[in-house]
């Protein structure tokens, strides 16, 4: 991406009472845990709240100084690897939605008579594979976008809201690649045996629906599928992927309102 050599803007101090909720804002979801499906919602409606406040953070009138500083690229880099992986990520969502869909279409026809399942099975744990390489690359380009030391405490605020949309992007897209644990610890889940405690917390929705194809797949047990189990996971998928796409669009706007400020 090109240097942005520009005048550098220094922003309010933080005793203005916007900064004071930006800092207040971005408190509250450093705090947050997010462990399941209901807490990585509430987070993508945080960052929802702390992007409504850098973008009246960013509407203050700003003192122009000489030095241009490396903190305004670092920002506005960060800003487009958060856009791609947000993209990225709902990409894998409508992927997911797609393949739920299919089976469960398919699931109704066997109640019709149509009894065989396995392709859009097959094509669903396809679609996972795919999607784990995706998070995987993901994950890797969030190192990109880190915290730095080269700002002043007012200005690093607004690095600090990329770092922890980073952590939440973490999160979410850990949670949707699921457990790299073998298949047969997940069948132990489906079957209703005993797993142990921390096992147990860490099953996503995504890993108990793998658990249950997979299952179908290695011992043709056509009747183990659950269209309730699905019907959970595709509104989880529509739940999540409404937060990011609002969070899509605060991103694009404070990227444009950030690259006005800097401009000018």
């Amino acid at each position: 991406m090109a240097s942005y050599h520009t005048r550098s803007n220094s922003f309010p101090s933080k005793s203005h009472p916007i900064a004071d909720e930006l800092d207040q804002q971005l408190c509250r979801l450093r705090s947050s845990e997010t462990a399941s499906t209901s807490s990585l919602t509430d987070k993508l409606t945080g960052l929802k709240d702390l992007y409504m406040c850098v973008d009246e953070f960013l509407q203050l009138p700003v003192k122009q100084n000489t030095p241009y500083d490396s903190w305004v690229e670092k920002v506005l880099d960060g800003s487009l690897s958060l856009l791609e992986i947000c993209a990225t990520s709902r990409d894998v969502f409508a992927q997911s939605k797609e393949r739920i869909q299919e089976i469960q279409s398919a699931l109704r026809r066997r109640s019709s008579g149509e009894l065989n399942i396995t392709n859009e099975v097959a094509e669903y744990l396809k679609t996972r594979k795919t999607v784990k390489k995706m998070i995987k690359k993901c994950l890797k380009e969030m190192k990109q976008v880190e915290k730095t030391n080269e700002a002043n405490p007012i200005d690093g605020m607004l690095i600090d809201v990329q770092a922890i949309t980073a952590d939440t992007f973490i999160s979410l897209l850990s949670y949707i690649g699921g457990s790299q644990k073998s298949s047969w610890s997940f069948s132990k889940l489906v079957r209703g045996q005993r797993v142990e405690k921390e096992t147990s917390a860490s099953i996503s929705e995504f890993d108990a629906v793998d658990a249950t194809l997979e299952l179908m797949i290695s011992q043709k047990k056509k009747s183990i599928v659950d269209m309730s189990q699905l019907v959970k996971l595709e509104s989880e998928i529509q739940e999540i992927d409404k937060g990011l796409e609002c969070l899509f669009r605060n991103l694009v706007k404070t990227r444009a309102t950030l690259l006005n400020v800097v401009s000018n």
